[in-house]
């Protein structure tokens, strides 16, 4: 019975934060040589940050879509679209476990075929929502789902064929856990 009393409590933020998370979403990547890729796929987040104030935590958050995954017999696949951004979490009742998330960052386009380079590119924006779900004294699972968009850079020979005006754009529910 303390267990779901304490559930019950409204939760308490303070110092620093740690999330991980798995889904699913969908990401479309082109450049200004190719056409729209869209691919559904797994998702991978990791934050980490520091709570402001009880309803305003920031942070940093790497997230990413998997195109096509690595192979320890053959270094030449592997073929991922990422995001390294600053983020702001605010939770608009600090009392709820709702929360609004923006991030600003990096974008890239990541390719481990030699016949092609990745790039990246600053300007990445995304938006979110999200929702705490407490389990215990400072451990919740997390749900959010995140909106994307955002420059991945160029490449230009002699690496690789051109590749200018590399963008994406692409969304992701994921379910995590986190501690605080």
């Amino acid at each position: 019975m303390p267990g779901l009393l304490l559930a019950q409590e409204p939760p308490t933020r303070r110092g620093l934060w740690i999330g991980l998370g798995f889904g699913g979403g969908q990401v479309e990547h082109r450049s200004d040589q190719d056409p729209p890729v869209r691919t559904t796929t797994v998702t991978a987040s990791l934050r980490i940050g520091v709570v402001v104030v009880p309803a305003v935590r920031v942070g940093i958050e790497a997230n990413g879509w998997l195109l096509e995954p690595s192979d320890f017999n053959d270094p030449t696949r592997g073929e991922t679209v990422n995001e390294t951004l600053f983020i702001a979490e605010v939770y608009p009742w600090p009392t709820r476990n709702l929360f609004l998330k923006a991030g600003y960052g990096w974008g890239e386009f990541h390719n481990k075929n030699p016949a092609s380079h990745g790039s990246h590119a600053f300007g990445a924006v995304s938006l979110g929502i999200g929702y705490d779900v407490p389990v215990g004294r400072n451990l919740f699972v997390t749900m959010a789902a995140d909106y994307s968009l955002g420059p991945g850079g160029s490449v230009l020979p002699p690496l690789s064929p051109v590749a200018t005006g590399r963008r994406f754009r692409g969304w992701d529910v994921i379910v995590g856990i986190q501690y605080h």
